[in-house]
């Protein structure tokens, strides 16, 4: 007598195009098969289907219509909502972490699928990280659109022109698909919402496209490249090719080249890696690293079949597999056309391995390649046909909405798209993130952190560079009260009261300071005695007034002692 067979485990790590339409090729080919089962491991529990955010971030589509859940895409597979933390190779069980992530739970498996898409990484330019809005995902196109309407906001009603200026500025680097789309969607949301703001005019809203190489869309062919700059141009936006982004601060972009751009609305396209579970998957489990001019990149080497060269069973495809190019030079590129059909490859080539049946090889010729400028204009290249403008644009939209996954989302996203024809954007500002927040700021020298007569309310704690306090008077200008560096601290007074600052910081060389907010700092010294004394201290050393009005700002405030933690002697309020 025979015990009952085990499943064949097929585990997919990866929620994005690769990953959803592995898990839903693989269940379509299976059918109702009960000897394997299929788990897809992801972060969220819903698709984005990029090629639309520009449109989300530009209030053009409603946010929650460019995405499915993926239980709704691929009802046959399990999904389990989860972090990927490792990948064990001697268990063959992945290691995820659920909820509260308190505890490591494995995930066994026979076949393992790498679909994992590049992270975002600013480690090179100072200051991006801190300052810098991403266009990645739906919390990132939500906020971009927000943050936008709000500068509209603050410049209808500020007064200094060069804050104005600032406000009104619109920075975007990388001149793929991702920063050309985006700036010409931005172009749009904000030129069709000029009429509801009376104090700013056209001629005072500037856009600037970064770009390091010497034309935008450089995977496009040339002449459709230089019709997009064209087009763009025209518009008014500004074109910095064959530019780096050197560093960011809270109002400034720098470039490598020593110019600057003053604004407060920085997108940041680029600056992809390779996802850390990749990268510590090939260090630890054996597997070959694609390369590139001798340099690793980071993802899988995969033979034609999709399959990780030299271990069977396991699999890559999407951004982190390096395929081989059907057309013989390089590997596929990582788009989403692409990731698609390597998906059904690898889908059908995972079972053919459970059966004992040969594998197929991965071949795909590119259909057309598009991208959309805004405004009802594109360029695309379709079956080898050019098209520029409005007709690039329709065949764009049609498209796209071809291939968003379900009839209700693309019954929604045509009645967005009609609605936009006929009415102005909506310009609801919705502030549905937390910015009581710990976090870090970057300046770049003689960028002021503090102005002498604004109202404070955070507390500033210097973590790498030097800064100035500096007062005005009278009699003798600008006076330099004193230099503080790395571990002190200002801007304490903002813990006591909403008062007027009396004095300038400005950075003397690249700074970062950690920011806190009132709310934080309570909740942080509640819990951290020895922070409570070094704090309770600092104030009756530099604000013994203020403390006399505040006796109950700090809780359990200690006397004064010679064990107590005692605070530094500089002092900006």
């Amino acid at each position: 007598m025979t015990g009952k067979r085990e499943k064949t485990r097929v585990v997919v790590l990866g929620g994005g195009f690769a990953g959803v339409y592995t898990a839903k090729y693989l269940t379509e080919k299976l059918r109702r098969r009960d000897d394997v089962e299929v788990e897809l491991l992801s972060e969220e529990n819903y698709f984005v289907f990029q090629p639309l955010l520009p449109e989300v971030a530009a209030g053009g589509i409603a946010a929650t219509h460019v995405v499915n859940p993926i239980r709704e895409i691929v009802p046959r597979a399990r999904f389990r909502c989860c972090q990927i933390r490792s990948v064990d190779f001697e268990r063959k069980c992945v290691m995820v972490s659920q909820g509260e992530g308190l505890e490591l739970i494995a995930v066994p498996y026979d076949h393992l699928v790498f679909c994992l898409g590049k992270v975002t990484s600013f480690a090179s330019m100072p200051g991006v990280s801190e300052h810098a809005l991403a266009m990645k995902d739906l919390a990132d196109a939500f906020r971009l659109r927000n943050h936008v309407v709000r500068c509209l906001e603050l410049a209808d009603i500020e007064t200094d022109l060069a804050q104005k200026q600032a406000l009104l500025t619109f920075v975007v680097a990388g001149g793929g698909f991702s920063g050309v789309e985006t700036i010409g969607e931005l172009h749009e949301l904000v030129d069709r919402s000029l009429r509801y703001f009376p104090n700013v005019k056209r001629d005072e809203v500037r856009f600037a496209l970064i770009h390091s190489q010497p034309r935008i869309l450089p995977e496009m062919p040339e002449k459709l490249g230089l019709a997009a700059r064209a087009i763009l141009e025209k518009r008014g936006i500004e074109m910095f090719l064959e530019a780096r982004v050197r560093a960011a601060s809270r109002e400034q972009v720098y470039l490598a080249d020593g110019r600057s751009i003053a604004t407060r609305t920085f997108v940041c396209t680029v600056g992809n890696a390779p996802n850390p579970i990749a990268k510590q998957a090939i260090a630890a489990g054996g597997f070959q690293e694609a390369q590139a001019n001798g340099r690793g990149l980071g993802i899988f080497e995969t033979d034609a079949m999709l399959q990780c060269l030299g271990r069977p069973g396991y699999w890559a495809v999407g951004d982190c597999a390096g395929v081989p190019s059907p057309s013989g030079k390089g590997f596929s590129p990582p788009t989403a056309q692409f990731a698609i059909r390597e998906a059904k490859t690898c889908a059908r080539n995972i079972v053919a391995a459970i059966d004992g049946k040969p594998a197929v090889r991965f071949a795909f010729k590119a259909l057309g390649i598009l991208a959309s400028l805004g405004q009802r204009r594109a360029v695309a290249e379709v079956f080898g046909i050019r098209l520029t403008g409005f007709i690039a644009w329709f065949m764009w939209r049609s498209i796209y909405l071809s291939k968003l996954p379900g009839f209700v989302r693309r019954l929604r996203v045509a009645i967005d798209w009609t609605l936009d024809l006929f009415f102005p954007r909506d310009i609801t500002q919705l502030q549905v993130f937390q910015n009581r927040r710990l976090h870090v700021h970057h300046y770049e020298p003689g960028e002021t952190i503090v102005r002498e007569g604004q109202v404070g309310r955070e507390l500033y704690m210097i973590r790498s560079g030097e800064v100035e306090v500096v007062s005005t008077n009278m009699s003798d200008g600008e006076v330099s009260i004193a230099k503080l560096g790395p571990r002190e601290v200002f801007g304490e007074r903002a813990l006591l009261e909403d008062t007027r600052r009396t004095a300038t910081v400005r950075a003397i060389g690249a700074v970062d300071v950690v920011v806190m907010s009132r709310e934080d700092f309570g909740a942080m010294v509640s819990t951290f005695p020895v922070v409570n004394d070094y704090f309770a201290n600092l104030l009756r050393e530099r604000h013994p007034e203020a403390m006399a009005k505040h006796p109950d700002v700090m809780p359990e405030m200690p006397p004064r002692s010679t064990g107590a933690v005692q605070p530094t002697n500089v002092v900006v309020s």
